[in-house]
């Protein structure tokens, strides 16, 4: 079990004998009444060794994520981005809307796309997720893994870059896009030299992910872990350097607070067999997997180390590579930084540092903005922190649910965009501060709250399951595989 409590009967009253998704449960959900004194007494009564565990907060992660993966808001959110981003490329092709496709289509594949990628296309993915988006048709078997990993391909692409710049440098075509992008954040941005320019010639280019912080409360509650903070009685001066701090960025400085992992070697993978038991392959992922030459039945099988052909037939689901890196097999967090020390403070699982993918999904939600509102059918004058916080809910379900990153990571990097630090259980209670009521769907922290209950009962299940993951991909996630399967590992640089 999770957390190592042990399953016990459910019943009323006794602390013991209540399961551990019932204790867990009523722990993140006690609410001190507004008398201090009053609370003081609830507070001594509670048992020392209630307090949630970095397990038990983990498996309370893994069911926060599975919510957030299956609800209507995060797909819906999804949905209204890819589309958004679709139209501005056909807008942009004088409303030719083949060709905005195909635009959106090299923007999802790049110069030098993943094999992933390549399969994605192959099996008919991506046109899938661009035609539920067009459409709005509810697609179940549609993960939010794979529009999720879409809308970030699309949104950090060199051309969406450029459609911003053409956008943001037009009258014409602010006019032409201001339904969808938000123009005065677009403009809020500046130009600078590329972060790969090969010669002053270079022209510079829109820095749209720049990590910047709008909020004006500290991303931790204990910003000395992090460095210096003023003095109580400094009134001007110069600020200290200190990441925590409101107005300074953790993700702008993330490589401060992780490092490449010590799990093994370059290149992560699991096999078909173990991710579908996890929940964490569809037929289509498994279809494009097995197209990967290094999934030929007639192979050697080096892999496995057996030195011989798989003889005909399809190759078994336990012999399918499927290379997938998590975040959690790619970083670990640094120890000794302030953020390791600050989520060791309270409990609070870590992956990969504050999120900055977390930071860049706002980014390109709130440049999206208008077209996000208009899909979702968001209106008034809380609809932008609305459209933030679905950001955020979407990112949660992507990102936490295959363990990229923990809730508290990705916390942090929404709260680059003015949303609340939350470092207690309403991390996990408080997903919204309102309730949201868009087209088709409608979701609150009271829904999310009230489905998390029966959804911790099946933690176990819902969490990634890492023993199931690999490191010793042949070759390395760079090696070159021939068409016969075999594996030419990279040369090693100089």
């Amino acid at each position: 079990m999770l957390g190592g409590a042990q399953q016990q009967p459910e019943g009323s009253g006794n602390q013991d004998e209540l399961s551990w998704a019932k204790r867990v449960f009523q722990e993140l959900s006690i609410k001190f009444p507004d008398d201090v004194q009053q609370a003081a007494q609830i507070l001594a009564s509670v048992p020392k060794d209630d307090k949630l565990t970095v397990a038990d907060n983990k498996a309370v992660e893994a069911s926060i994520a599975q919510i957030a993966s299956e609800s209507k808001a995060a797909h819906k959110t999804a949905d209204s981005l890819i589309k958004s981003i679709v139209t501005v490329f056909t807008r942009l092709e004088g409303d030719d809307e083949l060709k905005g496709t195909l635009d959106a289509m090299n923007a999802y594949t790049g110069d030098n796309p993943k094999y992933g990628v390549v399969g994605q296309l192959g099996a008919g993915g991506f046109t899938k997720i661009v035609d539920s988006a067009k459409k709005g048709k509810e697609d179940n078997d549609i993960t939010i893994r794979e529009k999720g990993t879409a809308y970030f391909d699309l949104s950090n692409s060199p051309a969406f870059r450029q459609a911003m710049e053409k956008i943001y440098n037009s009258p014409e075509l602010q006019e032409k896009m201001k339904d969808i992008i938000d123009i005065e954040y677009l403009k809020s941005f500046k130009f600078g030299r590329p972060r790969n320019a090969r010669s002053d010639a270079d022209p510079d280019e829109l820095k749209l992910y720049t990590y910047r912080n709008e909020n004006k409360q500290n991303a931790s509650e204990h910003p000395e872990l992090y460095g210096e903070v003023p003095g109580s009685e400094q009134v001007d001066g110069p600020v200290p350097q200190n990441d925590a701090l409101a107005g300074q960025s953790l993700t702008a400085n993330q490589r401060k607070y992780r490092e490449r992992s010590k799990k093994g070697g370059d290149g992560a993978w699991a096999s078909a067999a173990d991710l579908k038991a996890n929940k964490r392959l569809t037929e289509r992922e498994e279809n494009f997997a097995r197209t990967n030459p290094r999934n030929r039945h007639d192979r050697e099988d080096y892999q496995f180390k057996e030195g011989k052909p798989v003889k005909g037939g399809d190759m078994p689901d336990d012999k399918v590579i499927v290379e997938h890196q998590p975040g959690f097999s790619v970083w670990d967090v640094k120890d000794g930084t302030g953020f390791a020390k600050d989520a060791e403070m309270h409990n609070k699982p870590t992956v990969a540092g504050p999120s900055g993918t977390t930071d860049r999904f706002l980014t390109g939600i709130r440049l999206l903005g208008k077209g996000v509102m208009k899909e979702l059918g968001l209106e008034g004058p809380n609809a932008d922190n609305q459209v933030k916080e679905l950001g955020r809910w979407l990112a949660t379900g992507y990102l936490v649910g295959d363990e990229h990153h923990s809730a508290v990571e990705v916390n942090l990097g929404a709260a680059n965009h003015g949303l609340k630090p939350q470092w207690g259980s309403d991390l996990y209670t408080e997903p919204f501060s309102e309730p949201i009521k868009g087209k088709g769907f409608e979701i609150s922290s009271e829904t999310v709250v009230d489905q998390l209950e029966t959804k911790l009962e099946t933690a176990e299940d819902d969490a990634v399951n890492r023993d199931a993951y690999r490191f010793d991909l042949e070759g390395g996630s760079k090696g070159k595989v021939m068409p016969d399967g075999k594996v030419q590992a990279p040369k090693p640089s100089r």
